[in-house]
């Protein structure tokens, strides 16, 4: 019996410490995503807010304020309570300016990497249901948001190369 706490302790140990790993790294690696995001928002002009490659493709602006209405949606998925001031019927729309902007995306990432981050391992399985077809879970959710983010930070990036705009993370490189 002796020989078997030491090894006992040590599985109960290690399994411990991997509670909540995907919940951390996810919410590391969001964190630093949404930092890139929100640099991008200070970076790009107010007037080139609207400006879009093309008719029918969203603006600097229409892509700011869905990546802000996508974490919110997420984070209400994994239980987040959507601040009362937030339409999510409206949120694209509702935020005009470069300043409502960057303070939303702020806000909703703060959301969300909370949500995130608050997750308990036990739920991850959980079956979560969207507006749209396929099974979905708790771990589904979370994994999304953060590729979602992802996707539109090179969507992002994308338009401000072809407005002339150097992400400041890469200038003078």
């Amino acid at each position: 019996m002796k020989n078997l706490i030491i090894p006992a302790f040590v599985l109960f140990s290690l399994s411990a410490s991997a509670q909540g790993q995907l919940q951390k790294e996810v919410s590391g690696t969001l964190g630093f995503v949404s930092g890139k995001v929100m640099k991008l928002a200070q970076a790009v002009p107010a007037e080139k807010y609207d400006w879009t490659p093309e008719k029918g493709v969203r603006s600097f602006a229409g892509v700011f304020g869905h990546i802000v209405s996508t974490n919110y949606f997420f984070a209400s998925k994994l239980g987040a309570k959507i601040p009362a001031s937030v339409n999510m019927q409206t949120i694209e729309k509702d935020l005009k300016t470069k300043e409502e902007i960057s303070a939303a995306l702020k806000q909703s990432y703060e959301l969300i990497i909370g949500a995130i981050k608050t997750t308990k391992d036990d739920v991850l399985a959980t079956k979560v249901e969207y507006p749209f077809p396929g099974e979905y879970t708790n771990m589904s959710s979370i994994l999304i948001a953060l590729e979602h983010s992802n996707e539109h930070l090179g969507q992002l990036i994308a338009y401000s190369r072809m407005n002339g705009i150097t992400p400041p993370w890469s200038e003078g490189k």
